[in-house]
């Protein structure tokens, strides 16, 4: 395929549609990748553009602080004039070049690059991770063409992506959205290649030296996973797909026909299996969000922010399925199932801003500071992960389980996958073309409003029942959010009424040290606040307009909120249908 996409390039070469070929390189000094663009039949002028944000990172991060030593040149080497438009784009004068190239180097300054590591954009000695939308600028008004990349790499490094191949080096990607939604993996690794549902899949492994054998349970693991989610759909969407794991801090960000994933070193050697929610959470998006997706998430302006009330249903949908893959493959128990929907029930619960920020809210300022909402925060994720498992039990119930989520999810991709995203509307109305019954009040009172849910009236379905405590538990709450830009620090979230509001913090502090422990990402925060003990004295460093700030108190208490899930004692066999719908259709 390859082969044929440059021979036909070079056949149009009287054509006045814009060729673009990428190259990536990776230099002795290992700082930075270089990157060149060569496109024939230039429009002049043309625009050069590196995106400002990334599909499924929801935050603008200032990418020119990636790129440095932007020079375009003619065929003949002569320089072009340059000029930036923007702090992300860059305006060449082709003169009326037939041929024109663009030099660059995309990286991460430096003091990001060792102090944050990050499972999605790195180059080191041995290895590197490269993501496209901090590396691959775009031709401004040719995203829908085609590209051609190669890669120019040290001797025996290796090159694993989504992206389609004939040889070990020349790539193709039908348009600059999949060439920047197919991050590579560079350099050094171990490669797992197994199959799920006749077509072939693999896991990559960068741990940055401390290689440990993942071994068979891993490989089982991520199988079971494939398997489990092209069982919902019926078919895989994709005709070969990449789990890349690389060692730093965990999460994970959803791509086309592959996910980056981060574990910490020696977590595959000594939990094989302990990637598995993430990953199951990735490999859903194969289907949900990446296909099938909220109608404004493509096609992609990446110089603006681009809002959706509806990431509740991407993303928190999707890590309702997590927890069934989880237990229909058997990687986890009913019994865990249970506990983790317990867990995520008590966390609503114990959040006051379950009644003043609706999911639909939570997922249109995802882009803002918290101080939009009056500091009140509350997680799509957690929203999705309920409505999803509430309304699952709610078709089942209406339907006598002849119907469930998974017949809209397959709904959904049938009518909304590719070109034709979905709206608000369009879910409501593919609930109830797929169940016959309507559900626009489930929508008013809990997706579009902040209505108590009843928790009860939905579980009993399945014969559950939600019995909620509460214990005293030490008030060194803090929240966190990641940081407005790339590099910058993780700002925090006064949660109200706490002692760490009371004591001064304010959402949005630039947070530093809490404890003496610095803050390099949420997993720090957590560390320190799960730490705590009642009275235990609590010093918080912050940057707050520029300026150092030191604020300190006591942990007080306040009453937490539990959530447990009790079989009800005489369950009807309708109830026993709908549980084992859920858990193993």
């Amino acid at each position: 395929m390859i082969l044929l996409l440059l021979a036909l390039l070079q056949a149009s070469a009287s054509d006045s549609t814009p060729q673009l070929a990428y190259t990536l390189s990776v230099p002795p000094d290992r700082r930075a990748y270089a990157v060149e663009l060569a496109i024939t039949h230039p429009p002049n002028p043309s625009r050069l553009v590196i995106p400002n944000w990334a599909p499924g990172a929801y935050r603008l991060m200032d990418s020119w602080q990636n790129i440095s030593g932007f020079v375009a040149v003619d065929s003949g080497g002569a320089h072009l004039p340059v000029r930036q438009d923007s702090p992300i784009s860059w305006v060449v004068d082709t003169r009326g070049a037939r041929r024109i190239i663009i030099s660059y180097r995309a990286g991460l300054p430096d003091t990001v690059q060792w102090r944050r590591p990050n499972n999605r954009w790195y180059l080191r000695a041995t290895s590197g991770v490269v993501d496209g939308p901090r590396t691959f600028m775009y031709l401004d008004g040719a995203k829908l063409l085609p590209a051609v990349l190669t890669f120019r790499l040290p001797p025996r490094w290796r090159v694993a992506t989504g992206l389609p191949t004939s040889d070990s080096a020349t790539y193709w990607a039908e348009s600059y959205d999949v060439l920047i939604d197919s991050p590579a993996m560079v350099g050094s690794f171990l490669s797992y290649p197994f199959t799920a549902d006749s077509t072939p899949h693999r896991a990559v492994v960068d741990l940055g030296g401390a290689q440990a054998h993942a071994g068979g349970v891993f490989v089982d693991m991520l199988r079971r996973i494939a398997q489990t989610g092209i069982r919902i759909f019926g078919s895989a969407p994709y005709k070969d797909y990449t789990f890349i794991f690389v060692g730093g801090r965990g999460g994970g960000l959803e791509h086309l026909n592959s996910t980056t994933i981060g574990v910490t070193t020696g977590t595959l050697a000594r939990n094989p299996r302990g990637a598995r929610t993430v990953s199951a959470h990735e490999f859903f998006h194969a289907w949900n969000v990446k296909r099938v997706r909220p109608i404004e998430l493509g096609p992609f302006d990446y110089e603006h922010e681009v809002r959706t009330v509806n990431l509740w249903w991407s993303e928190g949908v999707t890590d309702y399925y997590a927890d069934l893959i989880l237990a229909r493959s058997e990687l986890e128990t009913p019994a865990d199932f249970a506990q983790g929907i317990a867990t995520s029930i008590g966390n609503h619960r114990d959040n006051p801003a379950r009644l003043r920020v609706s999911p639909e809210r939570s997922s249109w300022t995802v882009w803002d500071s918290p101080a939009v909402n009056d500091s009140y925060v509350i997680s799509y994720y957690l929203q999705g992960e309920l409505l999803g498992f509430l309304l699952d039990l709610a078709i089942r119930d209406s339907t006598d389980n002849t119907k469930s989520l998974d017949d809209v999810m397959r709904h959904l991709a049938s009518h909304y996958s590719g070109a034709h995203g979905f709206t608000k509307d369009d879910l409501v109305e593919s609930v109830r073309r797929t169940t016959g019954h309507d559900f626009a009040e489930f929508w008013r009172r809990y997706v579009s409003g902040v209505d108590e849910i009843p928790w009860n009236d939905y579980l009993r379905a399945a014969g559950w029942e939600v019995a909620f405590s509460e214990e005293q538990a030490a008030d060194a709450r803090i929240g966190s959010i990641p940081p407005a830009v790339q590099g910058g620090r993780w700002r925090a979230v006064a949660t109200p009424g706490s002692a760490a509001a009371a004591a001064g913090l304010r959402t949005g502090d630039e947070l530093v040290r809490i404890n003496g422990r610095q803050i390099i990402d949420g997993t720090d925060v957590t560390a320190v606040v799960r730490a705590a003990r009642r009275d235990m004295a609590v010093a918080v460093d912050v940057v707050r307009d520029g300026q150092p700030l030191a604020i300190r108190f006591h942990a007080g208490s306040y009453q937490r909120v539990r959530a447990r899930l009790r079989d009800l004692p005489a369950p009807t066999e309708k109830m026993r249908r709908i549980r084992a719908g859920l858990l193993h259709p």
